[in-house]
């Protein structure tokens, strides 16, 4: 006969672990690059404009009140300095982690659009139409920018209201997995310069979860918006 109190005392050990906690996702505010329709990735990195100082200013004051515990960034500049300026208002310092770094785009990185068109027009529109597919020369394959944001959840250790600045390939791929979208429909996401993206972090079963609370919140950004139709990325 089934010992039904026994099996839910396994299930109750079992779920011992089980958590949820609020996870903030920024995409890092506009950089010089973005300005400039210039790809970046990895290899190639630039500086907050003017435009996106005064976006991370901004973004610094919404989340200041917000009970922010933890910082994670990618180490790259555009994303630190977007970091820093909660940070110097908190007192909560960053942490760096290499698997939420940018797609790492090859030698198209430091190219405008036109350049990539001219150059790799059939990368170019496999990169719009179907992304999982893309080896970038001299890169990283998109799969593997997928895996390494996979792992990210897998392994760390996150806070209740963590706060994760990034890049625009890496929110699309968050998004994508709590969405439960196939990776080739990311462009569904609009992802802007400084945007608040809120998600659940569930772990259940030794498993860890994402869910969608909120995409692209810019209401803090009031009259500080990017004219995202001439950036690369």
């Amino acid at each position: 006969m089934v010992n039904k109190n026994r099996i839910r005392n396994l299930i109750s050990v079992k779920d011992q672990t089980a958590f949820n906690f609020n996870l903030i996702v920024v995409r890092h505010a506009e950089s010089v690059a973005n300005t400039k329709g210039i790809f970046q990735g990895q290899t190639y990195d630039t500086d907050l404009s003017k435009l996106g100082a005064k976006q991370a200013e901004a973004l610094a004051q919404k989340l200041k009140n917000k009970g922010i515990r933890k910082i994670i960034a990618s180490p790259l500049k555009r994303t630190y300095q977007t970091a820093f300026e909660l940070s110097k208002l908190t007192g909560i310092p960053i942490e760096t982690d290499l698997k939420i770094i940018e797609t790492n785009h090859g030698i198209w990185e430091g190219k405008d659009k036109q350049w990539i068109g001219n150059n790799f027009s059939d990368l170019y529109k496999l990169w719009m139409e179907k992304p999982s597919l893309v080896q970038f020369p001299e890169g990283e394959h998109f799969l593997d920018t997928i895996k390494r944001v996979e792992n990210f959840f897998t392994i760390n250790f996150f806070n209740e209201n963590t706060l994760i600045v990034t890049h625009d390939n890496i929110v699309r791929i968050m998004a994508s997995l709590a969405d439960g979208r196939m990776f080739d429909k990311i462009w569904d996401f609009r992802v802007e310069p400084a945007a608040i993206n809120y998600f659940v972090l569930a772990r259940s079963y030794g498993k860890n979860r994402l869910k969608v609370l909120k995409l692209n919140e810019t209401g803090h950004l009031k009259n500080l918006q990017s004219n995202t139709n001439s950036h690369a990325l």
